[in-house]
């Protein structure tokens, strides 16, 4: 629970929540990996020659 003062202070927190929760959590749907690891993995595998004859 958070005692808030001002409407700036709850969009700070807002905000802050948001990012946290769209940005840095894992996903089950990525295999437990926050969405940036996902894509970092799946990058890194476009750009490999593993796949390439």
């Amino acid at each position: 629970m958070y005692v808030l003062k001002t409407l700036s202070e709850v969009r700070e927190l807002t905000e802050k929540w948001m990012k946290e929760y769209n940005d840095e959590r894992p996903r089950d749907a990525l295999d437990d990996q926050t969405p940036w690891e996902y894509l970092a993995r799946h990058e890194s595998r476009k750009n490999s020659n593993l796949g390439c004859h």
